[in-house]
């Protein structure tokens, strides 16, 4: 124990959690992704994966046993080039219960040929290559996920609010021209999601760069993609806390857009990241997917940093347990009418049950139980917070 708790003692027995059934994560898979600190490739990326049958067993094990039921996969032009090695990993994903859904990534939606090259991708990718599947249905694609950026476009940065406003409406232009090429293939069935930032729906008054001539103008654009898309991940990269997530994505999973809308955030974890461990990222997930799962689920971005942060940044089991006194004088415990004493803050190990005892010296014999936590998980660790009575 650290001398800061002298008085209270931290005990922990493993124990068995039966997985939750409700979950419903969805992961970016790119093709490739550079680590963060000069890490070089990340060995999960598809382009390692998929085609290494044992590769792709472990994958989908990690996937299962941390409740992914959607995969964005970016395969480039795989799906052409070798339709059978992706056709099998679309069937793995299938036999897991896992929805595959195809990754386009386009930003040029102000230039008409760029669109067509575009649309060229989604034929040669997803419609063709479905096709080609013929009657294996668990071999094809089971969705189509666009990562369409205007904002990473040049003429993004330090252009007027007027200017992204139309570059907005160049976006939802391209998402139903995709819409129109896939019922004009026969894929009329087939489902379309897609990225947006959070920052999308705000509107100038409240600080916004985006030139909304007023709600009504906004809420028309939202419930206009609403159209061509049957659901959105709203990109919360830079929230770091479950409540500025919620607030960050409430208009998109309350207001005018008529889909599904996902709230998507980034397990990058370690000195100088968003969390400093992935138990922080795990505790923050937990809190969303208690309010909100399955329908408004989360999406994590991107499977090379999740692994990556769960690598560098883990603590194992045998590492000394370090506990944060926090003063509860500001925020009251819940259903208590008050806090009287500290909050104890610490790394909860996945599949742990810990029970924190009091007593007045450390030499007793018998020590009051004052509290028992366990990680919600028997797969991922949290950071734990337990409220306690000061005594003595």
């Amino acid at each position: 124990m650290a001398p800061q708790s002298a008085l209270l003692t931290i005990l922990a027995a493993a124990l068995t959690l039966s997985a939750s059934a409700e979950l419903h994560r969805g992961v970016w898979f790119w093709n490739s992704t550079t680590l963060p600190g000069g890490g070089g490739a990340s060995p999960h990326g598809s382009g390692v994966v998929v085609g290494d049958g044992t590769k792709e067993d472990e994958t989908i094990s990690f996937f299962t046993t941390h409740a992914v039921k959607r995969v964005y996969g970016s395969y480039q032009n795989r799906p052409m080039t070798e339709p059978s090695v992706i056709g099998a990993w679309n069937a793995k994903l299938d036999a897991a219960g896992i929805m595959s859904q195809v990754l386009i990534d386009f930003n040029d939606v102000d230039d008409p040929a760029e669109v067509a090259d575009m649309l060229v991708k989604v034929t040669n990718r997803l419609i063709n290559f479905n096709t080609a599947m013929g009657v294996d249905d668990a071999a094809k694609f089971d969705a189509l996920h666009m990562d369409f950026e205007p904002q990473g476009l040049p003429v993004w940065s330090g252009a007027s609010a007027a200017v992204k406003r139309v570059l907005l409406d160049d976006l939802a232009d391209t998402y139903a021209a995709v819409r129109a090429h896939l019922d004009g293939a026969g894929f009329t069935a087939m489902p379309m999601f897609a990225d947006i930032p959070f920052w999308f729906d705000k509107l100038p008054v409240d600080g916004g760069s985006i030139g909304w001539v007023d709600a009504a103008d906004r809420d028309a654009w939202f419930a206009g993609i609403g159209v061509s898309l049957d659901g959105v991940s709203v990109m919360t990269f830079s929230k770091d806390t479950a409540p500025a997530v919620e607030t960050a994505t409430l208009y998109e999973r309350t207001g005018s857009f008529p889909g599904t809308a996902r709230m998507a955030i980034q397990p990058k974890c370690g000195v100088g990241y968003l969390w400093p461990t992935i138990l922080h990222f795990n505790s923050v997930i937990n809190d969303l997917e208690a309010v909100h799962a399955p329908v408004n689920s989360t999406d994590v971005e991107n499977y090379g940093l999740w692994r990556w942060s769960i690598a560098e940044t883990s603590p194992s089991v045998g590492d000394p347990i370090s506990v944060t006194i926090g003063l509860s004088d500001v925020t009251p415990w819940p259903g208590t009418g008050g806090g009287d004493g500290p909050i104890l803050v610490f790394n909860g190990l996945a599949g742990y049950i810990y029970t924190v005892k009091h007593g007045t010296g450390l030499g007793q014999s018998q020590w009051t139980d004052v509290a028992q936590v366990r990680t919600r998980s028997d797969h991922e660790g949290e950071i734990l917070n337990v409220p306690v009575k000061a005594k003595g």
